[in-house]
C-alpha cells in the first residue's frame, strides 16, 4: 500500500518536472527579443530558428543604424519586425508627459496588440506610461534613455 503511494507520489512529481522544463512554476516562458534597430540584422537573425519574440530599439539604437526616429519610420519598421515575430518594442519620446503620451499613441496605432510603447523611467515618462496605460497602448518602462 505504501509503495504504491510513492510510486503515484513519485510519478506525479516527475510528470510536474516535466512539465515545468526546469522553469520555475512562477515564471513563463522566456521571451527573447533582438535588440537592434538594423533590419539587415533582422533579416539576418530572425529567419534562424532561434525563437525571438519581438525586435526591441530606441532612438540611440535607431541613430546607429542610421533609422529616422520619426513616427512614420517606426511603422514601416514595425511591420517589418512584426513579419517576424510577435511583438515590436520601441520608444517614445518628448520634453513632456504630454508630449511623450502623443507619440506613444501614434507609434503604436497601427497594432496596440502588437506593438510596445517603451517609456523612461522618469516623473514625466511615468506619468505618460499611466495615460498611454489608460487608453490601452502596453508600455515597458525602461532606465535606458536619452
Amino acid at each position: 500500500m505504501i509503495r504504491g503511494r510513492l510510486t503515484r507520489v513519485l510519478l506525479a512529481a516527475l510528470m510536474l518536472l516535466e512539465s515545468c522544463a526546469f522553469t520555475p512554476p512562477h515564471r513563463m516562458e522566456n521571451r527573447l527579443f533582438l535588440d537592434t534597430a538594423d533590419t539587415a540584422e533582422w533579416r539576418s537573425l530572425l529567419p534562424t530558428g532561434m525563437k525571438f519574440h519581438g525586435v526591441t530599439c530606441n532612438p540611440t539604437l535607431l541613430e546607429r543604424a542610421n533609422e529616422t526616429c520619426t513616427v512614420s519610420n517606426l511603422h514601416k519598421l514595425a511591420a517589418e519586425a512584426l513579419a517576424y515575430t510577435n511583438e515590436f518594442m520601441c520608444q517614445s519620446w518628448g520634453s513632456d508627459s504630454q508630449e511623450m503620451y502623443d507619440n506613444g499613441m501614434k507609434i503604436s496605432e497601427p497594432d496596440r496588440d502588437k506593438i510596445v510603447i517603451k517609456v523612461p523611467v522618469t516623473k514625466e515618462g511615468t506619468v505618460a506610461a499611466t495615460q498611454l496605460q489608460k487608453s490601452g497602448v502596453r508600455i515597458c518602462l525602461t532606465a535606458c534613455y536619452g
